[in-house]
Formats: structure tokens, C-alpha cells, sequence
């Protein structure tokens, strides 16, 4: 459906969070981050109780919206700490958390963010998410908590880590890029 038909079904439905996530969606896909900003956002405060799982991409997809436009990393950080809230069972955004911190060089936040949620990919089974997030699996935390490792002084886990990836998972082509960087460090 294109985004004047989505808009119309928000206009006679405006409290749906299902037709604002997908309106937001459109927007998404096209570019147009600011606009789907701000349907996320409607998406995520009228389905916080009855659609938990919409509610919380709204919020990861809301704050790669911002991360997008630049500059408003506070805002990409609380809506993210707003998801984890929401459905802390899930690794998304344990792993959106560990990255942020990542490349602020807060070694021990996104060591410590890459552990929960591997921790919370192991405990329990998680339905997909509707829509990317940039969160590809267990390997993404994995790569996180060992990038970090390293800076923290943890050489020979890091150096195992990026070894068992290497060795034992299929990633994207940025992951195993990353991976052979890394290990010339060794």
C-alpha cells in the first residue's frame, strides 16, 4: 500500500497502533525520517499495552530514525532504554545499547550491554521482530562483546570470540569484515 492509501486508514483509524506502525514503515523505507519518527512514536504510545512487540520495534526503529538525522544521540539512547524496559527479554536492544556505547569508546557499558543480551538470546525464544532493526542475530552481540573485550583488557576471550565466529557463523559480509580486522590485532 502506498503511503497516501496508509495515511488515509490512519486518518479514519488514527488510534490503531498496527496502521500507524505501518505508516511509519513507509516513511521508513523511503527515507522520510522525520515523518516516520513521529508515526512510531503514535505507534508505540497507543499499542504499549495491547501490542507490546510494535510498541517496542516503534521505539529501536524510532531511534535509528534519529540516529539517521545525527546529532540527537540523547534521543536515540532513551528510546532504546525505553524498548529494553518494555520487553527486556529480548536482545535487540541489548545489542543497539552495546553499539551505542561501542563507539562512544565505553568499554565497559558495551561489554557489559553485549553480555545481557546474550544472556536474554540464550533464555528464551523470541518471536521475530515485524520489521530490521540492524540487529542480525547472536553473532552481532558476540562481535560487540569482544571488540569491547579487547579494550578492557580480556585479549585472550576476545581473541576466542573472534575465532568462534570465524570458525562456526554465517555473518554479514561488515561482520566478518570486522572479524578479520580484529584478529590482525592478535
Amino acid at each position: 500500500m502506498a503511503i497516501k492509501e496508509l495515511a488515509i486508514d490512519v486518518a479514519f483509524d488514527s488510534f490503531n497502533p498496527e496502521k500507524n506502525f505501518a505508516l511509519a514503515n513507509a516513511y521508513y523505507d523511503q527515507g522520510q525520517y522525520s515523518s516516520a519518527a513521529g508515526f512510531y512514536l503514535r505507534a508505540a504510545d497507543r499499542g504499549y499495552k495491547t501490542h507490546p512487540l510494535i510498541a517496542y520495534t516503534s521505539l529501536l526503529r524510532m531511534s535509528l530514525c534519529f540516529t539517521q538525522q545525527g546529532e540527537r544521540s540523547a534521543t536515540v539512547y532513551q528510546n532504546t532504554l525505553q524498548a529494553l524496559t518494555l520487553l527486556p527479554g529480548r536482545p535487540e536492544a541489548y545489542f543497539l545499547l552495546s553499539r551505542i556505547h561501542e563507539r562512544n569508546k565505553e568499554w565497559q557499558k558495551a561489554y557489559t550491554f553485549a553480555e545481557l543480551g546474550l544472556v536474554h538470546t540464550i533464555a528464551s525464544y523470541n518471536q521475530p521482530l515485524p520489521v530490521y532493526v540492524e540487529y542480525n542475530g547472536p553473532y552481532v552481540l558476540m562481535f560487540e562483546k569482544a571488540v569491547s573485550g579487547w579494550w578492557l583488557g580480556r585479549k585472550e576471550e576476545s581473541k576466542e570470540l573472534f575465532t568462534h565466529l570465524l570458525d562456526n557463523v554465517e555473518m554479514s559480509q561488515e561482520y566478518l569484515n570486522g572479524c578479520i580486522n580484529n584478529m590482525k590485532l592478535f
